[in-house]
């Protein structure tokens, strides 16, 4: 996977968006110049095609391809599953999980409860199911402010604890980055978007259901949709080709190089700038307590030191009440070192 904003910039915020690299760009181009030339004779095969993008995905995160939803991003696949559930349920979140999340169950009229992060987020997690007895647990992944991540064998050992509990989840930080087998984990629901992780570009991501698993908290007049009925509710309407193809284009690719090779190679930079972040200082305590952590962090920062960093070509995001910079399969302790230079100089 060829980086064009590898080349002349210090990368260090694909939490904000993976952008896309030469061999998509490529294969976009033959795309729109398809269609430019064939018009509707391009989209005859339209079907052959979603399902190849919809096989490609679950072979990728290990999900049966019946329960493998096409959406355009996490906020429209949330959004289309919270309005099959039934009104009365009892969402469990953390406070400051991402406001998509927040928002929508609001908007929605869902009675929430929250926690915070206090020690270990996994501990949180559980002291609350216990105290709060929710309905559905609904979090993300890794958290995007902090990349605080959650352990995938929680969810089993939750599953275990309290099988009744929906367990909801925001992949869109954490899909892509390791491998992941999502008909043998804890989760019930895991929506992603592409842009990040999986760098195919904004319009595309995915929903991975059991629906079995699903009926019970569904309203009364949708616990009887087939499986094409509920095809036809979470994916209204004719699909982009362009931008769903991308994430098939994606997937492939990353299938191609290995997520393990992947996983490793995010892992290695990731230990490394956690521990030198920790040494300077730089993290929230917090970080300390918990039992895993993701390739995100935010590093105290101003303004001031934001625009420093963004002057030197160093790209990154004010996250929070911090600078949060993020570590991809492309980035290097050289970029880590360049960082920590600028920071002290």
């Amino acid at each position: 996977m060829d980086f064009q904003i590898i080349k002349h910039k210090t990368y260090l915020d694909t939490a904000r968006s993976g952008g896309i690299y030469a061999e998509l760009t490529d294969w976009r181009k033959s795309h729109e110049k398809k269609f430019y030339e064939m018009g509707s004779e391009f989209r005859f095969d339209y079907d052959i095609f979603i399902e190849g993008v919809r096989k490609s995905i679950s072979m990728f995160f290990g999900s049966k391809k019946n329960s493998t939803f096409l959406t355009q991003s996490f906020s429209v696949g949330f959004n289309s599953i919270l309005s099959l559930l039934k009104n009365e349920l009892k969402f469990l979140v953390y406070k400051n999980d991402y406001p998509s999340i927040i928002r929508s169950l609001e908007i929605n009229g869902f009675d929430c409860c929250y926690f915070d992060i206090q020690g270990s987020i996994t501990e949180d997690i559980r002291l609350k199911i216990n105290e709060k007895k929710p309905d559905v647990l609904t979090v993300s992944f890794v958290q995007y402010l902090s990349g605080i991540a959650i352990d995938p064998n929680f969810f089993l050992g939750i599953k275990k604890l309290y099988p009744e509990l929906l367990i909801i989840v925001d992949g869109t930080q954490f899909c892509g980055t390791k491998k992941f087998n999502f008909d043998e984990s804890g989760i019930d629901v895991l929506i992603s978007s592409g842009y990040k992780w999986i760098y195919s570009g904004h319009g595309n991501g995915f929903i991975l259901l059991k629906v079995d698993r699903l009926i019970k908290f569904l309203k009364k007049r949708f616990r009887s949709l087939n499986s094409d009925q509920l095809l036809s509710f979470l994916e209204p309407g004719n699909l982009d080709t362009l931008n769903f193809g991308s994430l098939k284009f994606s997937i492939d690719k990353m299938a191609e190089i290995g997520i393990l090779t992947i996983e490793k190679k995010i892992d290695a930079i990731s230990k490394i700038a956690k521990k030198r972040f920790i040494d300077l200082g730089l993290l929230d305590p917090i970080i300390k307590n918990q039992i895993t952590h993701s390739n995100i962090f935010n590093i105290g920062g101003d303004k001031k030191l934001y625009e420093k960093l963004l002057h030197n070509q160093i790209i990154c995001s004010m996250r929070g009440n911090g600078i949060r910079v993020s570590f991809g399969m492309f980035n290097s302790e050289k970029d880590l070192n360049k960082l920590i230079d600028c920071i002290e100089s």
